[in-house]
């Protein structure tokens, strides 16, 4: 409950502050638009008020001009002054009689100038609107400066601003709850899942996590979890038959040797007999132990031997000459050039188990190659003997598996050699199978990575 929890602070966390920055960024737009509106308006305010005197002075020049000519709003907020050609003020706004003139800037006749300016009226240090133009009228020419506070833009501004802060603290408020809400409707599927995923025990794994409506991401994972369980079952199982086959593969031998030990206590006489018994029972016990330790180390994903460039034509070769001398039989070889990166000792070990299962159940002949074929590397170990069926040919990879009578007990493995190989095949990256022989007998094969070899120029 923690971690969701957790989840739920940190997604609602996450999601305020988006938010949060959306309508910061809302609001700087909208203020700065505000700003823009306003500035543009109070700018054509004055330029309004400053061209209307402006009529009037080249109708009539400033003769007949008085104070109310030039009056704005009566306060400092608007005002507006006429300067002659010297710049001297020859009318002003009453806020500002006996003022000096508002601005230097004498723009030229049929001209304006627009300026920000800190006028200081009334001793305030508010920034004004000044807008100068040149006139020619009788007397002139003139300047008329019409200028207008900025205040009530930046009164406006901070008033809006202030309006979307309070508008937003209660918004991130609801979208915090409700983001907070809805990560945990959506987290509680997976609570569910938690607290039956705690409840399987290694002994049961049949139990399944609920399924969630919908096909989002949760039910995906309750899916996932489920097909994990069934993968762990699977194993569990597979693991169990295992414990059972060996010991029941360990309990032979042992079982000879230990009456062949009691005979022989009780009949020292027949000790010699019983010495052949028991060394055929031993080796076969020490074939037993070495294939189930080659499976552990196969099946232990931090085992990393040594890798080198391995020539599998090599093995191949060294593996007919071994059967040639050790079988009456037939050993056709085929080493084309085939090179992979991987464990020289287990390929070899690999192949030996394949030519070994061959020369058991071969009648008079066995066929061994090696080639590349795309990017693979394939060697091929067939016999002429009884074959396996199609039924089977998935099913004898498995531990412990003996197909029929003729690849019983009697011939010598211990059902764990094809195993190894498909175990090995693995381990490099590539698979071994048994595949549909071209003639009478069985013909199986590893497929390897190929190390591309360079041509030579």
């Amino acid at each position: 409950m923690i971690a969701a929890t957790g989840v739920r602070m940190r997604t609602t966390a996450v999601a305020v502050f988006a938010l949060a920055l959306a309508i910061a960024a809302a609001g700087v737009v909208v203020v700065l638009l505000l700003e823009e509106s306003l500035d543009r308006s109070v700018t054509e305010s004055a330029r309004s008020t400053g061209r209307q005197v402006a009529i009037q002075l080249v109708r009539e020049g400033a003769r007949d001009l008085s104070a109310s000519d030039v009056a704005s709003t009566g306060d400092t907020e608007a005002v507006t002054q006429v300067l002659d050609a010297r710049g001297v003020p020859i009318a002003s706004d009453p806020a500002i009689v006996g003022h000096p003139p508002l601005t230097a800037a004498r723009p030229v006749v049929g001209f304006e100038t627009i300026e920000t300016l800190p006028l200081g009226l009334n001793g305030d240090s508010d920034d004004y609107r000044v807008v100068s133009q040149e006139v020619n009228g009788p007397g002139g020419p003139f300047t008329v400066i019409s200028a207008r506070s900025l205040e009530p833009v930046t009164e406006a501004s901070t008033r809006l601003t202030l309006l979307l802060g309070l508008i937003a603290v209660p918004l991130l408020a609801i979208s915090g709850l409700a983001v907070y809400r809805a990560v945990g409707s959506a987290l509680r599927p997976v609570e569910r899942m938690r607290r039956t995923v705690a409840e399987i025990s290694t002994r049961d794994l049949t139990a399944r996590v609920p399924l969630p409506p919908g096909g989002d991401e949760v039910h995906r994972l309750a899916v996932t979890l489920n097909e994990m369980l069934s993968r762990l079952a699977s194993a569990q199982a597979a693991q169990r038959r295992f414990v059972a086959d060996a010991s029941h593969e360990l309990r032979s031998p042992l079982s000879t040797i230990s009456t062949a030990l009691d005979v022989s206590g009780r009949h020292p006489e027949s000790t010699g007999d019983l010495v052949p018994v028991i060394g055929r029972e031993t080796a076969r016990l020490r074939e037993l132990v070495d294939d189930l330790l080659m499976l552990a180390r196969t099946d232990d994903a931090t085992d990393r031997p040594q890798r080198t460039e391995v020539d599998l034509d090599d093995i191949v070769r060294a593996e007919a000459e071994r059967v040639r001398g050790e079988s009456a039989l037939e050993v056709e070889v085929r080493a084309g050039p085939a090179k992979v990166h991987g464990s020289e000792a287990q390929l070899r070990r690999a192949v030996r188990n394949l030519v070994d299962n061959a020369r058991g159940h071969a009648r008079s002949r066995i066929r061994v190659s090696s080639a590349v074929r795309g990017d693979l590397a394939v060697v091929e170990v067939g016999d002429d003997g009884p074959g396996v069926g199609a039924a089977d040919r998935e099913r004898i990879f498995e531990r412990f598996v003996r197909l029929d009578a003729s690849r019983q007990r009697g011939h010598g493995g211990t059902g764990l050699g094809l195993p190894i190989v498909a175990g090995i095949a693995a381990r490099h990256g590539g698979r071994a199978r048994c595949a549909e022989p071209g003639e009478p007998g069985a013909l199986f094969v590893i497929e390897l990575p190929v190390i591309a070899v360079p041509k030579e120029e």
